[in-house]
């Protein structure tokens, strides 16, 4: 496993950047068509985050090992959980995606911190992880609402929502990158005060993201072009 020692070049790093993003972009703009059309290109397209994920930047070789071995257990429980019916399997996945994103967020940020230059690599960075703050928001959603259902025997949307049934995935996709976003439109608003609390964490997290990394490489840019004089 030579691949974990390797370092990879900067143009693979802008191209698996690029793909990282695309998958974002294609989960979340397109899941209703692609989880009633095709359900396994759901998982297909989660595997394509994991693994983009681990190429994304240059971690140090302990650190793709750790990254590596969640990523890996994330694919397999997501696999398990399309072939079961039991969504105890789902949380399993959801969580160990979750912890996976989070350390991957929390690298892209020092990655960004600790860049002299600003290119289109840290840029990508800087984008994949405000996109991922909302993937991983709505994660924790769903995540709160099968620990509520099957702990708890809570059996009511953890969302105010235009629907009957429990919602879906793609519910708290959207209601979480419209929380993250300061959008607000209303259609959606939390139920309880789980919901509630995650909310403000999602809303907290993209806001600081924001105000952070734009400060971070506009600090660069201009640095950058004082050298350059």
């Amino acid at each position: 496993m030579d691949w974990l020692q390797r370092s990879i070049p900067p143009n693979h790093l802008l191209r698996n950047n690029i793909v990282l993003l695309v998958c974002l972009l294609v989960l979340v703009l397109f899941f209703p068509l692609i989880a009633q059309k095709i359900k396994l290109l759901v998982n297909i397209m989660l595997t394509g985050i994991v693994l983009a994920s681990i190429f994304s930047l240059n971690f140090a070789e302990k650190t793709r090992k750790v990254l590596f071995a969640t990523g890996g257990s994330t694919i397999i429980l997501l696999f398990i959980s399309f072939l079961s019916d039991h969504r105890v399997w789902t949380l399993f996945a959801f969580f160990n995606m979750f912890v996976y994103q989070i350390c991957i967020v929390f690298f892209m940020i020092l990655h960004v911190s600790r860049s002299r230059d600003v290119n289109g690599t840290i840029i990508l960075n800087a984008v994949n992880g405000y996109v991922l703050i909302g993937f991983l928001g709505a994660l924790l959603l769903a995540m709160a609402e099968i620990v509520e259902l099957y702990l708890f025997g809570i059996d009511t949307p953890l969302i105010n929502y235009a629907g009957d049934a429990l919602p879906t995935f793609y519910e708290y996709l959207y209601f979480s990158y419209v929380t993250v976003t300061t959008l607000g439109y209303g259609d959606i608003t939390p139920a309880n005060a789980v919901a509630k609390s995650i909310v403000i964490m999602i809303a907290i997290s993209g806001q600081l993201y924001l105000t952070v990394l734009v400060a971070m490489l506009v600090g660069k840019y201009l640095s950058m072009n004082r050298e350059e004089k």
